[in-house]
């Protein structure tokens, strides 16, 4: 919407001044000029609308409407190019059994469970958070300003509360989430990004094992 009224905006000024110029200088104005205004306007919106759709396809996800990895990874640049960037955490989260998903129900049930997925994180989290898709069934959130680990495990609690509500059919989804906390333990993005998906397949291993576990008490 940025692009549109911008373009907009700026083309109705210059031809404005325009009009100013030439009612000023001749005393008078064609009905040509009149008549150009708002096709020179709707020309200009046109324009603003293919630069929001461009912008909007390089910074978001197509499927879930949630950010991508590009913006992400542009976004943490800017933050580590602020001499006084705050304190944050980096949630890496990746869906359980999700093939599960796409073998029993189709890709197009998984697709529309990716959506869900994405809605909740956006619940689950306060305004200045940010949630981004990123990759395959990987969502990545980062937390700005979080400190204490019991903070982050009431958002990680509110998480799987809200992620319960969009398990398809009978099938108890859940989801893994590896945590890393900036600057105690890394001091880059990359560093942070190793440590939590490496927090995240711990806890996936684990709940593997107790569920096969349990698969095996039933017997």
């Amino acid at each position: 919407m940025k692009g549109r009224i911008g373009a907009s905006s700026i083309v109705l000024i210059i031809k404005l001044l325009y009009l100013i110029h030439y009612y000023l200088r001749d005393g008078y104005l064609s009905w040509m000029e009149y008549l150009g205004l708002p096709i020179i306007l709707l020309v200009a919106w046109w324009c603003g609308k293919q630069y929001d759709i461009a912008k909007f396809y390089s910074e978001k996800d197509t499927l879930t409407g949630i950010y991508n990895r590009r913006f992400v990874e542009a976004f943490v640049s800017s933050m580590f190019t602020k001499q006084n960037h705050k304190n944050f955490t980096i949630l890496l989260l990746d869906v359980n059994d999700f093939k599960m998903i796409n073998d029993l129900f189709g890709h197009k049930v998984g697709d529309q469970y990716l959506k869900a997925i994405a809605h909740q994180l956006e619940k689950s989290i306060r305004d200045k958070d940010l949630v981004a898709r990123w990759g395959g069934d990987e969502f990545l959130i980062i937390s700005q300003g979080v400190k204490r680990k019991e903070c982050l495990a009431e958002m990680m609690e509110e998480i799987h509360k809200n992620l319960i509500s969009v398990s398809p059919n009978e099938l108890e989804i859940s989801v893994s989430i590896g945590a890393a906390f900036y600057p105690n333990e890394g001091k880059s993005f990359d560093d942070l990004l190793k440590l939590a998906d490496k927090n995240m397949y711990s806890i996936k291993s684990l709940k593997k094992q107790r569920n096969y576990t349990k698969h095996q008490t039933a017997y």
